[in-house]
């Protein structure tokens, strides 16, 4: 925990993020299909979730419900999304990704892995086994780590 208080792990998470989100999103043609950056953000997430809340939905993309509605809308409207409702409860809405959106988000990835393929090969040997090892080990926390905000969640 002691590297807690330094903010090390906190800055590292930073540092993490916004230079994944730039090598991803450069690797990414998503204003080719004019999708902006939420919507593909939100894509990405459904792309890993089968349904999702509109809370949910916000949450995992950082926004507000009614930015979620609004990017949900559109995306409906271009067919990569649809809203179910749940039969229990009519108010309960979820979004998943439609067929062709999911089409387009198994492309994206393929584009998006040969692209970073390209990039990695500026990389030595020992740097892409490097990062590969690393990454393995850090989404394995992550995901730790995620569930367990889920379950807070939950409980709260």
């Amino acid at each position: 925990m002691e590297r807690w208080a330094n903010e090390d792990g906190v800055q590292g998470l930073f540092e993490i993020f916004t230079v994944s989100q730039h090598l991803i999103l450069n690797s990414l043609d998503f204003h080719q299909m004019r999708l902006t950056r939420y919507q593909m953000f939100l894509m990405m997430v459904l792309a890993r979730k089968e349904k999702m809340t509109m809370g949910q939905a916000a949450s995992s993309i950082g926004c507000s419900r009614e930015q979620a509605t609004r990017l949900v809308a559109a995306l409906v409207e271009d067919g990569y999304v649809e809203r179910i409702h749940s039969r229990e409860n009519r108010k309960l809405v979820y979004v998943c990704l439609t067929e062709k959106g999911a089409l387009v988000m198994k492309h994206e990835k393929a584009a998006a892995r040969e692209k970073l393929k390209e990039d990695f090969g500026c990389l030595s040997d020992e740097d892409r086994d490097t990062f590969f090892r690393s990454m393995e080990q850090f989404g394995s926390v992550l995901r730790k780590l995620e569930a367990y905000q889920e379950r807070q969640k939950a409980e709260a």
